[in-house]
């Protein structure tokens, strides 16, 4: 059974952080879509039986710039990265190759069209997934609803 101190520890602080936005509607925003995704993860995390502390853990910071930054969208996963790594490496909780990891996931998670590492992968599928909850409207075509089905299908048990 995982421990989710760190967890606890990171999710205490993202939140925090997020209280301090200034625009109601952007602080819900990056309330809901993150704890949306954190759920997402979760659940991917379990049915693909991979470490699930730290997918939730990348999730909690997979967008910490776009909302605390307001950066532009084509920069969020990279400065996302950024803060994340900054951020866990001065809580002295983590091993280098766990931060490392999660940042990298953090770098990549837009780039849906291409595969990556298990983490990368739980977390674009999370992404897309929570977008998908919030918005069950939202066109998805190509790679981004192969994505979904493909995420339900595993939660699903099925392949």
């Amino acid at each position: 059974m995982e421990n989710f101190d760190r967890y606890e520890t990171v999710r205490e602080y993202v939140y925090g952080e997020y209280s301090k936005i200034g625009s109601r509607a952007f602080r819900v925003a990056a309330i809901t879509h993150t704890s949306a995704v954190d759920t997402c993860i979760t659940l991917l995390a379990m049915s693909r039986n991979s470490k699930i502390e730290k997918a939730k853990i990348a999730a909690l910071l997979h967008d910490f710039a776009q909302y605390m930054q307001n950066c532009a969208h084509s920069e969020h996963a990279r400065l996302s990265s950024i803060l994340a790594h900054k951020y866990l490496s001065s809580t002295h909780l983590f091993k280098v190759y766990e931060i490392d990891d999660i940042c990298y996931a953090i770098a990549q998670h837009s780039h849906k069209e291409s595969y990556d590492s298990p983490l990368c992968e739980l977390l674009k599928d999370a992404d897309i997934m929570a977008r998908f909850l919030e918005n069950p409207n939202m066109e998805l075509t190509g790679i981004k609803k192969q994505r979904l089905l493909d995420a339900c299908a595993d939660l699903n048990g099925s392949d």
